[in-house]
């Protein structure tokens, strides 16, 4: 049985690498395509070349659940186009051995997966968008043109950008008493660095508006302590889209939205979707067993690729939809992921068992 399940495995891990590679090339080379109108004087073509290639990890890990169906359909859909499932069958095996040596190789795509999307993709994507900015604008700032708004507490904070070693630059702080309704001061720094021996932020070259009854109040202040869990590890993680983030950015910053009464919402659903991958891969490759011994047995292989297609995108955008519809009706965000992995489980096991 080693034999067979190693032939098998490498069969399938053969056909799943091949489709993520093609999948990732196709991806990058629109990217690329959709960046050109984007070229000027400071951003050119060697530069997008540069931004493509280190968006390249963060593309390889959202193409995996598509790669892993499609793949898994070609790779046993060749085998059955041979009639070696067939005599594999004869000879005793069932269909549910011949699936688990179909999953054993989806066991290293599944570490690799999960290790892509925890240490190497969100730090390449965080240079991949710093370099784009800073080309694209011709500036070192790395939050993008608008700037970002932070809450701590009972201040607001505007960053006009986050550099890339972490400092603060164009820094607004504005403070309101305890009730959150009145405008205490209003403080400007042209920029701002972390110190980890006081654990907080300081503020250089500010002026202060102290906002009383009647007037304002300015002074001139060299430097102000902000007080903040915020360390520039997790100040970075508030540039990029939740999507973008290992799963232990987004749980470390949903928890601290939580403490400071905000919606943590939308970064626990990207948790969870990422911490789940491997359920959502396992019943992806479920559907395909069960297509290529049920529905899609004697089908042409354009025809089950299309059906893989067409499976891994619903699964994605079943996700993406019960995601909004978990606030709006009070749900755990974790069901948004499980139901429709669980369903297109449940799904495979349905049509394999009706074919058995």
């Amino acid at each position: 049985m080693k034999t067979l399940d190693r032939y098998i495995a490498k069969s399938v891990f053969a056909a799943v690498l091949i489709v993520q590679m093609l999948l990732l090339g196709l991806d990058m080379m629109l990217a690329l395509v959709n960046e050109l109108d984007n070229l000027n004087d400071s951003y050119q073509l060697s530069n997008v070349l540069y931004y493509v290639m280190l968006s390249a990890p963060r593309r390889f890990y959202d193409l995996v659940p598509v790669g892993v169906m499609v793949g898994a359909l070609i790779g046993l859909g060749s085998l059955a186009s041979n009639n070696e499932l067939a005599v594999i069958r004869a000879a005793g095996v069932s269909i549910t051995r011949i699936i688990w040596s179909v999953m054993k190789p989806m066991l290293l795509i599944i570490a690799v997966t999960a290790f892509v999307g925890e240490f190497i993709s969100p730090k390449t994507e965080v240079e991949a968008q710093n370099y784009r900015t800073m080309k694209r604008w011709d500036t070192t700032n790395a939050a993008g043109k608008w700037g970002v708004w932070l809450r701590d507490g009972n201040d607001y904070f505007y960053f006009r950008s986050i550099r890339t070693d972490g400092k603060l630059s164009g820094v607004q702080r504005h403070s309101f008493d305890e009730t959150g309704k009145r405008l205490l001061s209003i403080t400007y720094a042209q920029s701002g660095r972390y110190d980890f021996d006081k654990k907080g932020w300081i503020l250089d070259q500010a002026v202060k508006a102290n906002i009383g009854t009647h007037r304002v109040i300015n002074e001139q202040i060299p430097s102000i302590f902000w007080s903040s869990d915020l360390k520039p590890e997790l100040m970075k993680v508030i540039i990029l889209e939740q999507r973008y983030l290992a799963p232990s950015d987004l749980w470390r910053y949903s928890r601290y939205l939580k403490d400071q009464g905000l919606k943590s919402h939308e970064h626990e659903m990207a948790f969870w979707q990422k911490v789940l991958l491997p359920l959502t891969l396992s019943s992806l490759v479920l559907v395909a067993a069960s297509f290529v011994f049920g529905p899609l047995r004697s089908a042409p292989a354009g025809t089950r690729v299309f059906s893989g297609v067409i499976v891994g995108l619903a699964v994605k955008y079943v996700q993406d939809i019960l995601g909004p519809a978990s606030v709006v009706y009070g749900f755990d965000p974790v069901w948004a992921v499980l139901t429709p992995a669980i369903g297109c489980a449940l799904y495979g096991v349905f049509l394999i068992r009706r074919t058995g």
